[in-house]
């Protein structure tokens, strides 16, 4: 009994180590997808990185510099379902769909990308399953563009705008100035609407905000800031 009870000591030993490798994250995959995670081809495109942060939800509002149009990628490796693409099985089949269309790289990811931008969003991931996102209705133009209050609207601006409308030479957009922008075009762009009012999400670099990401209200007082 003895040699069979080592045998099988050591058939369970090596099973736990195989499970603890199996666990471990492929470290240089986790870098390879951080780079596509924060990638600009030379400021060809807007990154992951400049729509999306990985903060946990509930700690979103206080700890995540700013605010994109993408919700926070943080457990989105284990979540089902992503935004109002909820038709997509995982975040890798969603972030082909910003590649194409927002991100315009010719062929969108290759499989070894998504594999590895997947790989390193499980290092943002929390422990136990994720309930599904409500999917996001289609916003709306808004019906009146007046109302909002300005120095909100600066503190707005720099929260949801500022991190790809700024500055500095490597911004991927132009800076928002005070009263620089028309008020109607400003409105439709935030929610992904062309210059007939059709609902073309995918023209421009630009990705919309959903009403749940910034409110009307919201909206309105960054118009009272940018616009003119």
């Amino acid at each position: 009994m003895l040699p069979r009870m080592r045998f099988l000591a050591v058939l369970v030993a090596v099973a736990g180590v195989a499970a603890l490798l199996a666990a471990a994250p492929d470290e240089d995959a986790v870098a390879r997808g951080r780079k596509v995670f924060l990638d600009t081809q030379g400021l060809e495109y807007a990154s992951c990185a400049m729509c999306h942060n990985l903060v946990p939800e509930k700690e979103e509002a206080e700890k995540a510099e700013h605010l994109g149009p993408g919700e926070t990628l943080y457990g989105s490796a284990v979540r089902a379902g992503w935004r109002n693409m909820n038709t997509y099985a995982d975040v890798g089949e969603a972030s082909q769909r910003c590649a194409k269309w927002w991100q315009e790289r010719k062929g969108g990811l290759k499989p070894s990308q998504r594999a590895d931008l997947v790989a390193f969003l499980k290092t943002h991931t929390p422990k136990g399953p994720l309930p599904k996102r409500k999917v996001q209705r289609r916003p709306k133009v808004l019906a009146s563009l007046s109302g909002g209050d300005a120095k909100k609207g600066k503190e707005l601006t720099a929260r949801y705008c500022s991190g790809c409308h700024n500055e500095a030479e490597e911004a991927i957009s132009f800076e928002l100035k005070p009263r620089k922008r028309k008020k109607h075009v400003v409105a439709r762009k935030v929610r992904g609407y062309d210059a007939k009012k059709k609902f073309k999400p995918q023209d421009g670099l630009m990705s919309y905000f959903t009403t749940d990401r910034l409110s009307d209200g919201d909206l309105k007082h960054i118009l009272a800031y940018v616009g003119k």
